[in-house]
């Protein structure tokens, strides 16, 4: 699932990638991907502040608070490229971490294709000790951040989530209850 071939920019070294298919055009995907009312990003260990008014145009910044395990790690996002309803990368910069998260938002089959990707580096010791710690999981949670993207996207147009998701969701952990 981690591809990084077309059109995209090639992904840098250790960047992790995860593509799929919502069905809502472009716009409406970039319209939920930017909703000020959610305060984590997606990422349920990244909660931001308030955005400014130029948010999310290129060169806009704005801070954020990142989990990892215990410890709380202040961070600045900078906003590297907005292309609305195409692209969107974010540059990450905080003490011992630093990084770029991307979408890419390509029309396809009457909705669109999204393809995440994030890249964490440790720019200390204690930053590349925590990620190594972490690195198992930040493919999981990149589908499952996708996944909430789609199911917002999905009902701001009306259409119905996939059944998969809407089973998923229905049973905790993706088991039934029988």
């Amino acid at each position: 699932m981690s591809v990084a071939a077309g059109p995209h920019p090639r992904l840098p070294r250790g960047a992790v990638e995860r593509r799929l298919f919502v069905d809502a055009p472009p716009d409406v995907v970039w319209a939920a991907l930017h909703d000020p009312s959610c305060p984590t990003w997606r990422d349920v260990r990244l909660h931001l502040d308030a955005a400014g008014p130029d948010w999310p145009a290129a060169g806009a910044r704005r801070h954020a608070r990142f989990r990892m395990g215990p410890i709380v790690v202040g961070i600045t996002l900078e906003s590297l490229e907005a292309r609305p309803a195409r692209r969107f990368r974010v540059g990450i910069d905080g003490r011992g971490i630093c990084g770029e998260r991307r979408w890419e938002l390509t029309p396809a089959a009457g909705g669109t294709r999204v393809a995440g990707s994030v890249r964490l580096e440790g720019c200390s010791r204690v930053g590349r000790v925590f990620l190594r710690l972490d690195r198992a999981g930040i493919g999981p949670r990149l589908e499952a951040e996708l996944a909430a993207l789609k199911e917002k996207a999905e009902a701001a147009t009306g259409r119905p989530t996939s059944p998969s998701l809407q089973r998923r969701d229905a049973e905790p952990h993706g088991r039934s209850l029988r």
